[in-house]
C-alpha cells in the first residue's frame, strides 16, 4: 500500500514537471517569435512581436562599383536610416535571354550581407518593371521583341509572362534565404511598380505576380505596392486583397495629411507609408540640374515623423543617387511629345552625393531623426562616415586615334545588302548600329529627312560627317553630292516610364531623301556597335585633323594610391568616355547640365592609366585634342 502511495505520488509529480515543462516551452516560442510582419490593428509593423520603426533610404547597388557599397550603406546607417531600399534591375541580371549574371557589381546578394552586417533591414523592390530611370525600366531589350510582334508588356500577355517567369524562377529562390524568417535582412519585398501610372490597369496580371512572388517566398512575406496617390494611381496600382499592402509615393511639394488621408479612403488600415519620399528630383540632357533645400526637405520630413496620423514610415528616394555608368540610362517622354533622355550622372540632388560625400541634407536629415526617432541613431557610426578623397591628374593628351570609318572594325555583327532592321531585331541592346547604302549615281543638294530617329543619328556622306537628326529636334540636313550615305545611330537610353514603353531603337521609320523613300530597299549595309570592345582598337598615330566619328586614346599616370576624379571635355561635343576599359557613360556638355563625368578610385590604378574617348559631333583642333582630369564634380546649376 505504501509503495503503491508512493508510485502514485512519484508519477504525478513526473506528469507535473512535464506539464511546467511544456508550458515553458510554449511561451519560449510564444515570445521568441522570429518574423515580420504589419499589424492591422496598430497601424504599424512588428519585428519579432514588437513594434518596428524604420527611415529608409534607396541606394541601388548597380549604380555605384561593389567596391564601394560599404562606405555607402556605412554612410546610410551613420545618418540613422535603418533600411536600405534598393530596386533590382532585370536587364542588369539578365542581359540576354537565359544569360544571367550575380557576380561583381551585380551581386545583390554581397550587397544585401553587407548591409546586413551594418544594422540594415533591406527591401527589395525586383519589378519585373522599376522605371527608376534605367533603361526601359528594367525591362531586357529582347523582351520588346520586333515591332511586328507586338508584345504587350506588363500585361497578361503570355509572350512577356514566359519572358517574367523565367527570370523570376531564377532571381527569387535566390532571394529566399535573405528573407528575414530565414536570419536574412530582407523584411518587404515590392509587386511591380508604380503600375496605377501605366495604361494597362490589368488586375489578372498583379495578381500573377502576387502568386508568383508567394509561390517562391512564401506566405509570411510582406509583398506591397508602391503608387503615385492621385486617384488613377489608387485604382489601378494597388492590390486590394491577398494581404498585399498598399504604399504611396509623393515628395515635399504635396502635404502628407492630404496624401494619406486618400490613401486610408482606399486602405482603411495598415501603417502609413511614403515609399518614395524625393529629397532631389531626377535630371533630363538639354534642361536645368533640379533641385531641393535642406530646410524644406527637413521641414517636410519632420512633419511626417510627428505627425498627428500615427506613425509615418519613410523611405527617401534617393539617399545616394550614384551613376548611370555605360548606356544603362533611361529617358522620359513628355506629353509634347518630347524625347528626354537622363544623363550620365544620377546624383539626383541626393543627401549623399554622386561620389558618396555628405552634404547638408545629410545632416539635415540625421537631425530630424534624431529628434523624433532617436532610438534609431548609432552615434558611433558617424565618426566613421569620410568623404571621398580626390585628385586633379591635369590634362590628357590624345596622341592615337581610330578614324571613321574604322569604328567598323569593332563591328559584332555585319550584314550585307539587306532591309533595314531595328536594334531588337538585331539582338542588340545599346550602344550603336551603323545603317550603309551606296548608290549607283550621285545625290546632289538633296534634303536627308528621318522623321522617326532612335535617337541620335549621325549622318555621313562618303565617309565625311555632315550632321546629326535627334530625335526631339524634327531636324531635316541637307545633303552635299554624293553616293554612299551612312548613319549612324545611337540608343540613348529606352524609355522607361508611361505610355510610350514600346521603345524599340534604331532607324523605326522611314528615312527620305528628297521625294525617295530609301528605307524600303534591301540594299542596306549594316554593322552592330554596342562598344563593349574598345580594347581591340588598333590605334594609328593622330598626324592630322581628326573628325567625328573617330575614337581616341591617352595615356596618363598616378603616383601612389588612386583617388576620385572627374573628366573635364569642355572642348567636345557629344561622345562617350572609357577609363582602362570602363565605360563610365555618355558626356553631352553643350547640352548640359552635366560637364564632368565622374570616375570612381576604383576605375583607376597606381601607373599608366588609359582614356578612351568615342566623339560624335565636336572634334577640337589637332592642338587642343585632350581633356582634364579634375578634383571637382559639375552636374549643373540648378534651375
Amino acid at each position: 500500500m505504501f509503495s503503491t502511495r508512493v508510485s502514485l505520488k512519484t508519477g504525478g509529480l513526473v506528469f507535473l514537471g512535464l506539464l511546467a515543462i511544456s508550458v515553458v516551452v510554449l511561451l519560449a516560442r510564444t515570445f521568441s517569435y522570429h518574423g515580420f510582419t504589419v499589424d492591422y490593428k496598430k497601424n504599424v509593423f512588428s519585428k519579432d512581436g514588437k513594434t518596428f520603426d524604420y527611415v529608409s533610404g534607396s541606394l541601388h547597388y548597380f549604380r555605384v562599383p561593389h567596391e564601394l557599397w560599404h562606405d555607402r550603406l556605412l554612410k546610410l546607417r551613420a545618418s540613422g536610416i535603418n533600411v536600405v531600399s534598393t530596386y533590382v534591375p532585370w536587364n542588369f541580371h539578365e542581359p540576354h535571354p537565359g544569360q544571367y549574371n550575380f557576380e561583381g557589381d551585380a551581386d545583390l546578394f554581397k550587397f544585401m550581407e553587407i548591409a546586413q552586417s551594418l544594422g540594415l533591414y533591406v527591401n527589395i523592390r525586383p519589378g519585373p518593371y522599376i522605371c527608376s530611370e534605367w533603361d526601359l525600366g528594367g525591362i531586357p531589350y529582347f523582351v520588346l521583341g520586333s515591332k511586328k510582334d507586338g508584345v504587350l508588356l506588363r500585361t497578361m500577355d503570355s509572350r512577356y509572362l514566359s519572358h517574367v517567369e523565367c527570370y523570376f524562377n531564377e532571381l527569387l529562390p535566390r532571394l529566399e534565404p535573405y528573407l528575414y524568417e530565414n536570419g536574412g535582412p530582407i523584411i518587404m519585398v515590392q509587386v511591380e511598380n508604380e503600375y496605377g501610372s501605366y495604361k494597362a490597369c490589368d488586375y489578372d496580371y498583379m495578381n500573377y505576380l502576387t502568386t508568383l512572388m508567394r509561390k517562391h517566398l512564401g506566405e509570411n512575406i510582406i509583398l506591397y505596392t508602391a503608387d503615385g496617390w492621385d486617384m488613377h494611381h489608387l485604382i489601378c496600382g494597388p492590390i486590394h486583397h491577398s494581404n498585399v499592402l498598399t504604399t504611396v509615393n509623393f515628395g515635399p511639394n504635396s502635404d502628407h495629411m492630404s496624401v494619406f488621408t486618400r490613401l486610408r479612403s482606399f486602405q482603411g488600415h495598415g501603417p502609413l507609408v511614403n515609399s518614395e519620399f524625393y529629397p532631389g528630383w531626377l535630371d533630363h540632357w538639354g534642361e536645368p540640374h533640379q533641385c531641393k533645400t535642406s530646410s524644406f526637405v527637413g521641414a517636410e520630413f519632420s512633419k511626417m515623423l510627428e505627425s498627428t496620423l500615427g506613425n509615418v514610415f519613410v523611405n527617401f528616394y534617393m539617399f545616394f543617387g550614384g551613376t548611370n555608368f555605360a548606356f544603362y540610362n533611361g529617358a522620359n517622354m513628355a506629353t509634347d511629345p518630347k524625347y528626354q533622355p537622363d544623363p550620365t550622372s544620377y546624383d539626383y540632388d541626393a543627401p549623399l552625393t554622386e561620389c558618396g560625400d555628405t552634404t547638408e541634407k545629410y545632416y539635415a536629415i540625421r537631425k530630424a531623426i534624431k529628434k523624433h526617432r532617436p532610438h534609431l541613431i548609432d552615434n558611433h557610426l558617424l565618426a566613421k562616415v569620410v568623404n571621398s578623397t580626390k585628385q586633379r591628374y591635369g590634362k590628357v593628351k590624345f596622341k592615337e586615334i581610330l578614324s571613321y570609318p574604322g569604328i567598323k572594325s569593332l563591328a559584332t555583327k555585319h550584314l550585307e545588302k539587306g532591309p533595314i532592321f531595328t536594334f531588337e531585331e538585331l539582338e542588340q541592346d545599346y550602344g550603336f548600329v551603323l545603317y550603309e547604302k551606296t548608290y549607283n549615281n550621285y545625290y546632289h543638294n538633296v534634303e536627308l529627312e528621318i522623321p522617326e530617329p532612335r535617337d541620335m543619328v549621325y549622318v555621313f556622306a562618303d565617309d565625311k560627317y555632315v550632321g546629326k537628326i535627334y530625335r526631339s529636334a524634327n531636324e531635316k540636313i541637307l545633303l552635299p553630292s554624293f553616293r554612299k550615305l551612312a548613319l549612324l545611330v545611337e540608343n540613348m537610353g529606352r524609355i522607361n516610364y508611361g505610355h510610350y514603353l514600346h521603345d524599340y531603337k534604331g532607324l523605326v521609320g522611314e528615312v527620305r531623301l528628297g521625294e525617295d523613300v530609301v528605307s524600303k530597299g534591301v540594299d542596306w549595309s549594316i554593322w552592330t556597335l554596342p562598344m563593349n570592345n574598345t580594347h581591340l582598337v588598333q590605334y594609328q598615330e593622330i598626324k592630322s585633323q581628326p573628325g567625328p566619328g573617330s575614337i581616341l586614346r591617352g595615356e596618363f599616370t598616378i603616383h601612389g594610391k588612386p583617388a576620385d576624379t572627374w573628366v573635364k571635355m569642355s572642348r567636345f561635343g557629344k561622345g562617350v568616355i572609357f577609363v582602362n576599359g570602363r565605360n563610365i557613360g555618355r558626356y553631352w556638355p553643350v547640352a548640359g547640365p552635366q560637364k564632368n563625368l565622374y570616375v570612381p578610385s576604383v576605375f583607376l590604378k597606381t601607373g599608366v592609366n588609359e582614356l578612351v574617348m568615342l566623339e560624335l559631333i565636336q572634334m577640337p583642333t589637332q592642338q587642343d585634342l585632350s581633356v582634364e582630369l579634375v578634383e571637382y564634380p559639375d552636374v549643373g546649376s540648378c534651375d
